[in-house]
């Protein structure tokens, strides 16, 4: 996994989701064509109702942390390992994929600094846009926080997502390019988010869609991620999910270089 991929994928797996065919560029920054006229409901509406459909305000109040662990795997290239991910409010977040022979990739925010690591690029500092997409993503439960975390939100269609009809939201930042996320018209809940991701070498455009949502202390959570790029396919499954428990502020901290 190069470096590009590995930062992109690791930042996106916060977003805390089957593909046979090849890897096609997704139109991830742009914004959706639009379709026959419909009566669209305003953001304000969509984001309720994805905050009830995933345990409401009470249930979510209650929470602090959030620590997932699973299997990463890349089908394509037979390659399978573990991944975690770590979320503590307000806005620290710690994702790990282990892949034997392959070593870890670590991406990580402690608040205001931004670092990640991997065998083949070593220890980096996260600066510019890509720190500025990792600081909103890394707000504890962001997604429903979306009118506070970008410039412009709004609703800009009605579509299919997968059999499914969503709501798609396009909501743009004050330094960055939109982003999309598409929420079932039917339950509410979160079923895919499309970015334009900043990296060291060039901005990434990727797809990740969530799917096989479980409760969790009275809390949705998807346990299924996948995640489509130009160049590659890969899905986490998370299987062992808890909140509200101790982390190791270790994790967040920037090592000393090597």
């Amino acid at each position: 996994m190069n470096r590009s991929l590995a930062t992109a994928g690791l930042l996106l797996l916060c977003a805390a989701a089957d593909h046979t065919q090849a890897p096609a560029s997704p139109a991830a920054g742009k914004k959706p064509a639009p379709t026959a006229a419909t009566a669209l409901p305003t953001v304000e509406q969509v984001l309720a109702r994805y905050v009830r459909a995933i345990g409401g305000e009470p249930a979510l109040k209650k929470l602090n942390s959030r620590v997932m662990k699973g299997t990463f795997e890349i089908q394509s290239r037979n390659l399978s390992g573990a991944a975690e991910l770590d979320m503590q409010a307000p806005d620290r977040f710690y994702s790990l994929v282990s892949i034997p022979d392959g070593g870890d990739h670590i991406l990580t925010f402690d608040g205001k600094l931004g670092w990640s690591f991997d065998a083949q690029s070593g220890l980096r500092e996260v600066t510019g846009r890509e720190l500025d997409q990792l600081r909103r993503s890394s707000q504890f439960l962001y997604e429903s926080r979306l009118r506070a975390l970008f410039a412009e939100v709004r609703v800009v269609e009605k579509t299919m997502e997968e059999d499914h009809p969503v709501w798609v939201l396009q909501a743009t930042p004050a330094d960055g390019s939109p982003e999309q996320f598409y929420f079932d018209v039917d339950t509410g809940l979160l079923l895919r988010h499309d970015s334009l991701q900043a990296t060291p070498d060039g901005d990434v455009p990727i797809e990740h869609r969530y799917s096989k949502y479980v409760s969790v202390d009275g809390v949705q959570v998807p346990t299924l991620l996948r995640h489509r790029d130009p160049v590659l396919e890969w899905q986490v499954k998370f299987t062992d999910i808890r909140h509200n428990v101790p982390i190791d502020q270790a994790k967040f901290a920037k090592p000393a270089a090597q």
